[in-house]
């Protein structure tokens, strides 16, 4: 019997004047906005209230952020290997029902340990299966135009991120923390759950169709985009390895090593950014329209990303990535006046935008469809270990020298190494069975 979301999914794609594979994007869209509403961002609109309201300290407060990033090393693999096993659309549906549950449970959460269990939770959604579960079925629909589709979550996640701040901060103003809470699990569960289970299909084999916008012949009626007249990349990578295969390859721990990198310094930015930037001399108001200005280029730089991933190969966009990184430590150095912190946040901005699409681009096109989640579920230990090590290193460094500057030129340095490493990395190289020449998957 086919499964209600496969039936709804046949209908469409016979009808729609283009690909199916965009009304997945459209439903995984859903879950990465929603996901949002558990950000740091997030949790510094309530973080003064709640100090104030229930007498906690604010590294209480902020301690949630940590137990869930550490929480989400252990989970990250046996996700990934969920979703391979038991397809993307039950796990984001699913992880979206326990996300608005647990954000509407906060309402309630009056003591210490209530509260971690709620926000821990949330922050284990955002960390790891809508991260694994979004990217992996984007890949698995897309090869041509991964790099777009991906950028275009992506932008629905920054969108969230504005949108959710925004609610959380007048619904505290006009209410209360409890409503603000309610508020927000509410548009969770609105946006995010029916769009992810009625309409995403785990492979566009389950329907008939094919990866790389074409389509089966038995919908000879479609269009030119539905039908895809373009051709089929050759590439066999898309085949597929196996994680035991992968995990041979200096490729995969080159790709987890940067990556991982990569977000330790976004960990430190989005959690100390604003803090920063008062330190710098900007009142409360500037430093949060500079970071205002961060989430704006993310969005539109995810796009500008997806386009760049589709055109360059993923070494050379992850080195161009890993530079800007290091570039992005310094310009924040630079910062003493509201037109330098709009500067540096926009730079930020790119490189988050980048740390976002540029990755499950390149774990898809070096490794394949068949068990992408559950080696994205590998990789993004190094994702999860980086942001618990940069906020706390970032932290401590602040504690003993009263500035960022040592932590700043550190991860600056750490960049530029990082750099260095992927641009002389290689693309993994699976030999083919039965006598066949060993391929080359320097793919894009």
């Amino acid at each position: 019997m086919l499964e209600i979301s496969h039936v709804i999914a046949n209908k469409l794609s016979a009808r729609l004047p283009f690909y199916y594979g965009w009304v997945v994007v459209f439903a995984a869209g859903t879950t990465v906005f929603a996901r949002m509403a558990p950000t740091t961002t997030t949790l510094a609109v309530f973080l003064s209230s709640m100090s104030e309201e229930f007498g906690w300290s604010r590294t209480l407060i902020a301690g949630s952020v940590s137990v869930g990033a550490f929480s989400s090393i252990f989970l990250t693999p046996i996700v990934g290997w969920a979703v391979d096993r038991y397809g993307a659309r039950l796990i984001l549906a699913g992880s979206m029902l326990v996300l608005g549950v647990a954000m509407v449970s906060l309402a309630w959460a009056t003591v210490p340990v209530f509260f971690y269990v709620g926000f821990a939770t949330a922050r284990v959604i955002f960390h790891v299966p809508v991260q694994i579960g979004s990217g992996a079925l984007i890949s698995r629909w897309f090869i041509r135009k991964r790099g777009r589709a991906i950028g275009v979550i992506y932008l629905a996640g920054a969108i969230g991120g504005i949108v959710t701040i925004q609610i959380a901060s007048l619904a505290i103003s006009h209410w209360s923390i409890g409503a603000a809470w309610i508020t927000l699990g509410v548009l969770v569960l609105a946006i995010s759950v029916l769009p992810s289970a009625l309409l995403i299909v785990d492979r566009p084999e389950d329907i008939g169709l094919e990866p790389n916008n074409r389509i089966s012949p038995r919908f000879p009626n479609a269009s030119d985009e539905a039908r895809g007249n373009l051709p089929v990349i050759p590439n066999q990578v898309e085949d597929g390895w196996s994680p035991r295969q992968a995990m041979r390859t200096r490729a995969l721990w080159v790709l987890t090593g940067v990556v991982g990198a990569l977000f330790m310094v976004q960990a430190v930015i989005s959690v100390h950014m604003g803090a920063f930037y008062q330190d710098r001399g900007l009142s409360l108001t500037a430093a949060a329209f500079a970071i205002t200005i961060n989430a704006i280029v993310n969005a539109f730089a995810s796009l500008v990303w997806g386009a760049i991933i589709e055109k360059a190969s993923v070494r050379w966009a992850m080195t161009g990535l890993m530079l800007l990184s290091a570039v992005s430590s310094l310009v924040l150095l630079a910062v003493n006046l509201h037109l330098s912190a709009l500067a540096a946040s926009a730079v930020l901005g790119l490189v988050s935008a980048g740390s976002n699409v540029i990755p499950p681009v390149a774990f898809a096109s070096y490794f394949g469809r068949r068990s992408i989640g559950s080696i994205r579920g590998i990789g993004e230990t190094g994702v999860q270990i980086g942001q618990t090590i940069g906020a706390v290193f970032s932290g401590l460094v602040y504690d003993f020298s009263g500035s960022y500057v040592i932590a700043f030129l550190t991860f600056s340095l750490l960049g530029l190494v990082s750099a260095v490493v992927v641009s002389s990395s290689r693309p993994p190289i699976k030999e083919a069975t039965r006598g066949s020449a060993a391929i080359d998957l320097g793919v894009k």
